[in-house]
């Protein structure tokens, strides 16, 4: 009893985690730090396990040490985040540089000190002009005050992507992905034609394994997940290990599409044999989808 009610407390906490961190972006991105930072606080509290939460917190936090330390605890969680491992190399820089509090709340420091906290002791950063009246770059109709913190256009509350390091335009996020996850249609035509032929091979056999009543259901499933990995390492020779949501698309959407012919000739026989064509081709397609993340 007591660990079902101890499960449900962590359920609950999780979902109101899940909240703050929404509000906190939101509050952010309007600028209002002081309530995305209470908010992305009290999310790390209740779920201290929760990446987003602590990645969100080191965007609102203003001295960079602190910063470090919430992308640190980030990458502890996801060492493969792309996301932190960006904004730490730039907040590290910053530090290298001299300075001790982020570029973009110096002025709030100002503000609230009178221009008497040490953390100002770093020259400011030049500041970039703008056009007196700015249009977000992908809708031309909307006025905005927010620009990326890496490319300096301006873009609206829609295309902003917020970082530890500020907010940031759509393509600048897709230009920090890693370079693996960084493909083209090239790419991902290659990769479909790779799992297409392989599907077709593969097919042949399993018409054979499907011919063998309740010995065939072991063989499928033994089947679907080694022809899944061997598009995936095929389509890695050929692409350099791309990966992302279009390379899934394509090379499980190859391997089914070369399986059709089978799954054709497999309705008309009996159930047992289509059962076989069907697990082998879920198998090998959700094996290459799983792999390819």
């Amino acid at each position: 009893m007591d660990t079902l009610i101890e499960e449900r407390m962590t359920e609950a906490d999780a979902i109101e985690a899940h909240r703050l961190i929404q509000e906190g972006r939101a509050a952010a991105l309007a600028g209002d730090t002081f309530a995305a930072r209470t908010a992305f606080r009290r999310a790390t509290e209740l779920d201290s396990s929760n990446a987003e939460a602590w990645l969100g917190l080191s965007g609102v936090v203003p001295i960079l040490a602190e910063k470090c330390d919430h992308l640190r605890h980030v990458l502890v969680l996801e060492p493969g985040n792309s996301d932190a491992q960006a904004s730490l190399a730039y907040v590290e820089k910053l530090i290298g540089d001299g300075l001790q509090i982020a570029p973009s709340q110096r002025t709030q420091e100002r503000r609230a000190t009178g221009d008497a906290s040490p953390l100002l002791a770093a020259p400011d950063p030049q500041p970039t002009a703008v056009a007196e009246t700015l249009y977000c770059y992908n809708h031309s109709d909307r006025e905005t005050g927010l620009c990326c913190v890496q490319c300096s256009r301006p873009i609206c509350y829609a295309c902003a992507q917020l970082t530890p390091v500020g907010q940031i335009c759509p393509e600048c996020r897709k230009a920090r992905r890693p370079a693996n996850y960084q493909f083209n249609t090239g790419n991902a035509l290659v990769g479909g034609l790779v799992a297409l032929g392989i599907g077709v091979l593969a097919s042949i056999a399993v018409v054979f394994i499907a011919q063998l009543p309740f010995l065939g259901l072991f063989l499928a499933i033994a089947a679907g997940p080694t022809v899944g990995e061997l598009a995936v390492r095929a389509s890695d020779k050929l692409t350099r290990t791309k990966r992302g949501r279009g390379m899934q698309a394509a090379v499980a959407g190859g391997l089914v599409v070369g399986t059709l012919p089978l799954l054709i000739i497999l309705l008309l026989a009996p159930s047992l044999m289509t059962a076989i064509g069907v697990l082998y081709t879920v198998l090998a397609a959700t094996t290459a989808a799983t792999r390819l993340r």
